[in-house]
């Protein structure tokens, strides 16, 4: 049967490593919000655009003519985000 002593150790031991999760978990919450805030200024800006492209009838080609390969190829920013999340949640 374990001592009082080491149970003492085995419970600082946990009140440590708890701490470090919250510690953690803070800081996610802090990124997942920074991601989403950004996500939502993106959406904003490409609403605004489209308007202006419907407004004035201008096709992509219009609005950018030399890179149009270039944005075709990009990745939509949801997946960037989700791939900075997965560090987090891949953690145990």
């Amino acid at each position: 049967m374990p001592s009082l002593k080491q149970l003492e150790q085995q419970k600082a031991e946990l009140d440590f490593k708890i701490t470090q999760s919250l510690e953690i978990l803070k800081k996610m919450d802090v990124d997942l919000e920074q991601a989403r805030l950004r996500q939502e200024e993106l959406d904003q800006g490409t609403a605004q655009i489209m308007a202006v492209m419907e407004k004035y009838n201008l096709t992509q080609a219009d609005v950018f003519p030399d890179n149009i390969a270039k944005v075709a190829s990009l990745k939509p920013k949801e997946s960037q985000t989700r791939a900075e999340m997965r560090p987090y949640f891949n953690r145990r």
